[in-house]
């Protein structure tokens, strides 16, 4: 997440290029070309030992020593051997920052040699020299006149900022790009990410106030999975991300392995994209349509799509692919239908989508389209045209255009056919106006918006009330996997697995356990009634663990045994079948149930595994013992809220049948997400649990009940999403009142309560905190303040049983939001106007000073009007220094926190 340096790769005011020289095909040349005919304004210098007196105009020099100044930017083309000690030579000469566009840095010449890319991490090291590759195309930016890359051709200059892992891939987009007269603000793509990574680029270019949208190229997630998610949240809520994202391979070409329980690693991309409000698009040419639609379109203000042609058969084509993927058909509205039954032919059919007919004239095209814009009901249109002899495609475009630039809604075009169909989208594309071949092809980057839309309105849903831990539980649950782990074992027990639920409070049905057959039969006999009975061994003790040719954990179970006799003969023949397969050192007794079938019961697959790359993962979908659970398996990413869980039962095809045959559907959800959360809650406390599987998990008309349950346990992880840090909570007393009350970090389930504060405050409070007067906040605006990452940012509040016992209501809030780099936290506090002198402004800044200080922030500064002598004389008395700022008008406050360590921190600290 650090951004330190990185101006110095978009904005450098100096670029020196190693190995540059006018051979044909020399790399180092084509890059001086392009950053000569981008008229980069900058010093421009070359490096080559050969002795060139200059390449392409540009003076060259024999090596660093020999520069007239040091650059800002350094783009190394040398051969790969050499490029190691230019590093170390660039780090002794303080530069700090380098792109390696040479390849090949990654291949090992023998096993047990380092390779190139790992000595040029080495390298850079000791100096904090930030690295761009190797093995990448260069960056490309408009707005500074550079184009520092090895492309073909430079870009145009637009809103878009293109990040990828892939090269060629790269100069592909910007080829297709300059032909359908696209730009960008940046265009990059990382190569092997030695260093300067993911992360680090999206929160960048997320600063940058005019990119509005982001493309993201993605191969694989290297290093923090957790900081990738962190930079791709932040920058999706104020910009659309789209992401292209290819299978995932290993270094040895290879599929990288996936989690347990998990039959494609690709779900779990798709969860983590969703989860961080991106859109993730399948192929090159969605990418390629993805861009064309946001680079294009107006924000979405609706998902319902009208759609127009002179034809029924492209508007079948384009329904058909909308409501397969989820979309919305728009219901015209009576006055629409009136005023088109005006235009359009005797007959025709007075719903959506519109068929123009055959002989629709360019005229008619328009006025229709105009009709629809004008219908609330409508949110985008999609205008679909065949050429005919009536309606030339250019003219059509022309008309069709004219409406689009007097309306404020969004018309997608699609132009199908070759000969005279390019000339109408190339006239679009000048306008500036989204148009594309086919039917599916509109409606699929309409439906990327509606996804974005719909990815936000989801990370922005407010959770439902929070509920207290049962803390004393958890500490036991602590304890039943450190002692398994003492012993040690990398799995729990199947009493030990039922135990852990228990102190969850999640229902488990009771279990019995015996070490031979005839202990079975005496539990069977005091049981009564049709039993379960379940070999315990070394191979089921593992969740998920499905063999689908030599072993199934169905064989393991024997069911409905009614009778002593059934018992003996069930229990004999499992005794046997573990004595075949897996050995008497495997065998581990067996647990006796009664059977729970029946209620019209419905099985579910619940659990806990741990991904590669994002750590541990919820699993809900289908129960059952075979491997065709796998079939409806659907993830999220923990931590979790109330609405994220019911969105994780509502993916599942479970779902859909409580829909249709639950006579209590809602309290089924509440349940099945309330078992989630609680699943959450255990990922969360529990670091050292891999997996856990409860399978299955009887759903009916009496509740849920966990019946069967495998638990395994290793090496501690870490969330992806950092989770609510329960340890920052305090209990305190009101100054004056005596009032207890807890200063806690902000949740999401604040949300209605963060609202009940705000609507205390008078006007002036308003006023200082904002310095302006405001209306009341929207509920986006809310969420954004509850639902923070606490990764990169912190809000304290006091919260106190309120007076009138209607449950907890806030009295005060500060807020700090620290840089990147961690340098400064700028603060912000407002305390309700009643509850002033109860000594909560010293509360919650020393809570804030003191974290920030915790986490080696250097300085933690904020500003307020100078009208607040209250929010001024706070300030000093805890510490701050208070300086009036002339050209802001405002006081500012500062305080140093931690000394610097670091030559970068100290210049940072001078800015």
């Amino acid at each position: 997440m650090s951004t330190r340096y990185l101006k110095r790769f978009f904005k450098p005011k100096s670029i020196a290029v190693f190995g540059a020289s006018e051979k044909p095909g020399s790399m180092g040349g084509i890059v001086i070309q392009n950053l000569l005919e981008s008229q980069f304004p900058g010093l421009l210098m070359c490096i080559n030992p050969e002795g060139y007196k200059k390449v392409f105009g540009v003076s060259c020099y024999t090596g660093i020593s020999a520069l007239p100044e040091m650059p800002d930017l350094a783009i190394i083309c040398s051969p790969p051997d050499s490029v190691p000690d230019i590093i170390r030579k660039l780090g002794a000469h303080m530069v700090k920052a380098a792109i390696i566009l040479t390849g090949g840095l990654s291949i090992k010449n023998n096993p047990a040699a380092k390779t190139l890319s790992e000595s040029v991490k080495e390298a850079a090291r000791p100096y904090g020299i930030r690295i761009l590759g190797p093995d990448c195309m260069g960056l490309l930016v408009p707005g500074s006149n550079m184009n520092a890359s090895y492309s073909h051709m430079n870009i145009q200059k637009g809103k878009v900022a293109y990040i990828g892992q892939s090269g060629l891939l790269g100069t592909a987009m910007i080829d297709w790009a300059n032909g359908r007269e696209i730009g960008f603000s940046h265009f990059l793509t990382l190569g092997d990410g030695a260093d300067v990574d993911l992360s680090s680029v999206i929160d960048y270019v997320a600063q940058d106030p005019y990119t509005y949208s982001i493309l993201l190229q993605l191969d694989r997630v290297s290093g923090s999975s957790r900081n990738f998610i962190s930079a791709l949240r932040s920058a999706s809520r104020n910009k659309l991300v789209l992401v292209l994202k290819s299978g995932i391979f290993s270094d040895d070409g290879l599929k990288a392995p996936k989690a347990p329980g998990i039959p494609d690693e690709d779900m779990v991309y798709d969860a983590a994209l969703r989860r961080a409000g991106a859109v993730r698009v399948e192929t090159s040419d969605q990418l390629f349509n993805a861009l064309e639609t946001l680079s294009k379109m107006k924000p979405l203000r609706g998902e319902r799509l009208a759609i127009i042609c002179n034809g029924s058969g492209p508007n079948a084509l384009a329904t058909d692919r909308l409501l397969k993927t989820g979309g919305k058909l728009a219901v015209l509205s009576e006055e629409t239908i009136v005023q088109l039954e005006r235009l359009l032919p005797a007959g025709w059919n007075p719903k959506n989508p519109v068929d123009l007919n055959a002989d629709a004239t360019p005229e008619r095209f328009a006025q229709v389209a105009e009709i629809l814009t004008k219908d609330k009901q409508v949110d985008v249109i999609l205008s679909i045209h065949a050429p005919t002899r009536r309606a030339p495609s250019v003219e059509t475009a022309d008309e069709i255009v004219k409406v689009i630039r007097k309306s404020p809604r969004n018309i997608l075009t699609c132009w199908m056919g070759r000969a005279t169909a390019i000339e109408a989208r190339n006239h679009c594309n000048a306008a500036n106006v989204a148009a594309f071949i086919t039917p599916e092809e509109a409606v699929d980057a309409f439906m990327h918006m509606v996804d974005y839309r719909r990815n936000q309105e989801v990370m922005r849903q407010t959770p439902a009330s929070y509920v207290e831990q049962n803390t004393q539980n958890h500490q036991k649950a602590k304890k039943i996997i450190a002692d398994a782990m003492a012993e040690p074992r990398d799995y729990l027990k199947h009493s030990e697995a039922c135990d852990l639920l228990d102190q969850y409070d999640i229902p488990v049905q009771n279990s019995y356990y015996s070490d031979d057959i005839e202990g079975v039969i005496e539990l069977a006999k005091e049981l009564g009634g049709a039993v379960a009975i379940k070999a315990l061994h070394t191979k089921n003790v593992y969740p998920f663990s499905y063999d689908d040719v030599s072993f199934h954990r169905r064989h393991d179970l024997a069911q409905d045994l009614t009778s002593l006799a059934d018992v003996r003969h069930a229990t004999t023949k499992l005794a046997y079948r573990v004595s075949e397969s897996i050995g008497e050192e495997g065998n581990m007794g067996f647990c006796v149930q009664q059977m729970k079938r029946g209620f019209q019961s419905l099985q579910i697959n619940v659990g806990i595994t741990r991904d590669p790359t994002f750590g541990p993962i919820i699993v809900f979908g289908a129960g059952g013992f075979t491997v065709d659970v796998l079939a409806d398996r659907h993830v999220m990413l923990p931590p979790m809220n109330m609405a994220l869980a019911k969105e994780l039962v509502k993916n599942s095809r479970i779902y859909k049948i409580i829909e249709e045959h639950s006579q209590q559907p809602e309290r089924d959800m509440e349940q099945l997400a309330d078992i989630i959360l609680k699943l959450s809650e255990m990922v969360v406390d529990l670091p050292n649990l891999q997996g856990l599987e409860i399978n299955p998990l009887l759903l009916n008309r009496l509740g849920v009940l966990a019946v069967d349950v495998a638990v395994s346990i290793g090496e501690k992880s870490q969330l992806a999403i950092s989770p609510y840090p329960g340890d920052l909570e305090e209990s305190i007393a009101l100054k004056r009142s005596g009032r207890p009350a807890v200063v806690r970090p902000i949740r999401g389930e604040d949300e209605p309560r963060h609202l009940d504060f705000y609507n205390k405050l008078s006007p002036e409070s308003i006023r200082m905190r904002y310095f302006y007067s405001r209306g009341v906040p929207t509920h986006q605006e809310l969420a954004s303040w509850t639902q923070i990452d606490y990764d990169r940012e912190m809000a304290f509040i006091v919260s106190a049983p309120s007076l009138n016992g209607q449950g907890p209501e806030t009295l005060g809030v500060v807020r700090v939001v620290t840089d990147p780099d961690n340098i400064r936290s700028e603060f912000s506090i407002v305390i309700r106007d009643d509850l002033q002198g109860e000594g909560l402004g010293v509360i919650l800044m020393r809570k804030a000073v003191d974290y920030c200080r915790s986490r080696q922030t250097l300085v933690i500064e904020g500003s307020t009007l100078p009208t607040n002598k209250g929010m001024q004389g706070l300030a000093m008395k805890l510490g701050f220094t208070n300086t009036f700022n002339m050209e802001e008008e405002v006081v500012d406050m500062k305080m140093k926190l931690n000394e610097p360590t670091e030559d970068w921190q100290v210049t940072r600290l001078q800015h």
